[in-house]
């Protein structure tokens, strides 16, 4: 019968976000999640499921909730890290680049570690990525620098590459860590 009862509020949550993509459906969903683990859980397995509209949705939700209650991803981080060679569309990327900007990266093994920043590599230098994708993904890369300072001189090339034609997003971004990158070169 709990089972019967999981799987209803899984199908719940997935109705809920195929009902309305919305700030306003995003809180509500989030509110009735809260710091419930096994709700959390539930839209985390349905990210995973990669599929259209309900994951990227469901990514917006975690996020929401991750706002308030940060540790919540801890048990998910190793997790996120393997999905994103995989997932399909970019809000997916956004939601999880946004939350793993605050993670330490000291605390991930070498092999997850490797994915990330191969990954935000990929999609800064795709000129097909959105702004927010790539400005995540120039954050995390810039967080990594700080273990492995050999890596200023080509994140600077790839800002300096991008620059003049970047969103003004990008080149906000884009200003503030080239000043400390510069730094770390100089």
């Amino acid at each position: 019968m709990i089972n019967t009862k999981i799987s209803k509020i899984k199908m719940n949550f997935r109705d809920q976000l195929l009902a309305e993509l919305s700030k306003r459906n995003t809180d509500y969903i989030a509110s009735v999640v809260d710091n419930n683990k096994e709700l959390f859980k539930q839209l985390i397995d349905l990210i995973l499921t990669n599929e259209e509209f309900v994951s990227g949705r469901a990514a917006w939700v975690i996020e929401t909730i991750w706002i308030k209650y940060p540790d919540m991803i801890k048990p998910y981080i190793n997790e996120m890290i393997d999905f994103l060679p995989k997932s399909k569309f970019d809000n997916q990327k956004r939601h999880f680049l946004k939350m793993l900007t605050t993670i330490n990266l000291n605390e991930l093994d070498d092999e997850r570690l490797g994915i990330l920043i191969d990954r935000c590599f990929t999609w800064l230098e795709d000129p097909m990525y959105p702004t927010a994708v790539k400005m995540f993904s120039m954050q995390i890369i810039h967080n990594f620098i700080k273990i492995e300072p050999s890596l200023a001189s080509e994140l600077i090339a790839i800002i300096e590459n991008q620059f003049d034609d970047g969103t003004p997003g990008f080149k906000n971004r884009g200003e503030k860590i080239l000043k400390d990158l510069y730094k770390i070169v100089d």
